[in-house]
């Protein structure tokens, strides 16, 4: 038989015992709250999965995914989270397209200097965002996905074999180039589409800058993009502009054309 307990041993008993309970609350009792009530805190945009892993997506649950009108919802409301200005009734909201070579830091130029800018006289606020992020810095987490999917480097293995940061991975899923063309287009055009929810919560038609000298007529902005952003314009979500020179600067006026009738001709 073991000798009873010393009273220091039923001190040090009861603070484990204590301590036991204590964290039993702080880790069950939330867990018990979200299962009763359905709750659970919203994920934060910046936890994403490092870049240098690469994930293997089928291809199949990918183009499933981007073609559907719920993928501009989570983009949105990706995009509301990291800049809630967004959703607020009043702000005019700028979104940016480019495509061709040289245009995409004329874009990044333009989004800067609306985001810099102090508020107006009446006071109204001005946002701009792109197909990669509420801002040039804040990246949506589905554009950082899309990154960590690989698509173009499993479009082009080599002897079966997918080249990723100098590593060599066997793709479970092999992918095509006709896929993952259409994969980034039909997330482009679920971006371009994010329109027409932003003007819903701000009651303002969205405009809309596009950097798109020298694009190719069959790549992503004249293939996607642009009929969209045709036929929002015409049910007046948008309002078009076309730089007419890399060097376009947003508040002035004669630097740009307006509407999709007068964009540039694309390079065939």
């Amino acid at each position: 038989m073991y000798p009873p307990p010393s009273r220091t041993d039923r001190n040090l008993w009861y603070s484990v015992a204590a301590g036991i309970v204590i964290l039993a609350i702080l880790v069950l009792a939330p867990i018990a709250l979200t299962g009763s009530s359905g709750w659970s805190p919203a994920p934060s945009p910046v936890t994403v999965s490092s870049p240098f892993i690469p994930v293997f997506t089928d291809p199949a649950d990918k183009l499933r995914e981007t073609a559907s009108p719920a993928f501009t919802q989570k983009l949105f409301l990706e995009a509301g989270t990291y800049e809630p200005l967004l959703h607020m009734n009043g702000t005019q909201v700028h979104m940016g397209f480019w495509s061709g070579r040289g245009n995409h830091g004329s874009l990044v130029r333009l989004l800067d200097a609306i985001n810099d800018q102090p508020l107006s006289a009446d006071r109204t606020p001005q946002r701009a965002i792109w197909d990669e992020g509420a801002t040039t810095s804040n990246q949506y987490p589905s554009y950082v996905t899309m990154l960590n999917e690989h698509w173009y480097e499993r479009a082009s293995p080599r002897n079966g074999t997918v080249i990723i940061f100098g590593a060599g991975f066997p793709d479970p899923h092999p992918v095509t180039l006709a896929e993952a063309d259409t994969i980034w287009g039909q997330y482009s055009q679920r971006y371009a589409d994010m329109a027409e929810p932003i003007m819903q919560a701000t009651g303002k038609p969205v405009k809309v800058w596009c950097y798109v000298e020298g694009a190719r007529a069959n790549r992503i902005f004249y293939t996607y993009e642009f009929p969209e952003l045709r036929h929002m314009e015409q049910d007046g979500i948008v309002t078009v502009y076309f730089a007419k020179s890399r060097d376009a600067n947003w508040t002035q006026a004669g630097d740009w054309t307006i509407g999709t009738a007068n964009a540039p001709a694309p390079v065939m």
